[in-house]
Parts: C-alpha cells; sequence; structure tokens
C-alpha cells in the first residue's frame, strides 16, 4: 500500500525538473510558482494528504530510499556536467542532498512559507559554492 502511495506521489514530481538550479535570489513567489527548483522531497510535501506519512519518523529511511531511486538517474549525471566528479562522489554528493533536504523540509514541516524560502535560498547559495569550488579542483 504504501509503495503505492509513493508511485502516487512520485508521478506528480516525475515531469518536473530535478531542483539543482541552484540561484539564491528567488523569491518566496517565485519558489512556489516554479517547482523544479525545489528539492523532490519538498515537492512531494505540497500535498496535504501525503504530510503526515512524510512526517513519520519509522517512515523515513524507506521515502527517502525510494526518492532517490526515482531521482538518481535525472540528478547524478547532472551532478557529474556540474562538478566533474567521478559517478562515486557525485552519487556521495547526491546522496547528502537528498538525506538533508528531507530533513531540512520535515523540521519545516513540509509546509511553503517565508522560512522555507529562505532556507532554500540559503542552501541554494551553499550549493551552488561546492559546486564551483568542486569544478575548480577538476
Amino acid at each position: 500500500m504504501l509503495n503505492a502511495v509513493l508511485n502516487d506521489v512520485l508521478f506528480l514530481v516525475q515531469e518536473s525538473a530535478t531542483g539543482l538550479d541552484t540561484e539564491d535570489h528567488y523569491s518566496f513567489d517565485y519558489l512556489n510558482k516554479n517547482e523544479s527548483l525545489v528539492p523532490a522531497c519538498q515537492r512531494i510535501g505540497d500535498s496535504d494528504k501525503y504530510q503526515s506519512l512524510l512526517m513519520d519518523p519509522d517512515l523515513s529511511e524507506y521515502i527517502i530510499g525510494r526518492i532517490v531511486a526515482h531521482e538518481r538517474g535525472k540528478v547524478l549525471p547532472l551532478i557529474i556536467k556540474k562538478t566533474g566528479l567521478s559517478k562515486e562522489d557525485a552519487e556521495t554528493l547526491f546522496t547528502y542532498i537528498i538525506h538533508g533536504s528531507f530533513a531540512v523540509n520535515r523540521a519545516n514541516h513540509f509546509q511553503k512559507n517565508e522560512k522555507w524560502a529562505h532556507g532554500v535560498q540559503m542552501l541554494n547559495r551553499f550549493t551552488k559554492a561546492g559546486y564551483e569550488k568542486l569544478a575548480k579542483n577538476d
């Protein structure tokens, strides 16, 4: 049953981009209107009917695993392209990003508000700087 629910949720974000756009100047309204700029876990958590599942600590690792499986094929090549990292190193960074994004969004109860927008902007700056630094060390 949980797989069916997660498949339904992941289908909702299937057509959107990866959330790897790391611009930091997007406003709250812009981020709300451009779902592809936010991590998959936030796009999934936007639906009230799924938030209680996402907030359940007993289900977190399983849900994160499903998000990882769904996003890996799209996001890993983009991380490699942006950074020049090996596939193995890109996988480590991808795992960190997914787990961290999920944790930050869960701490905000998957609610899009000004605090959330500020956090997305700050994390985008952090990620962009990391990508740039990694690319320069090639």
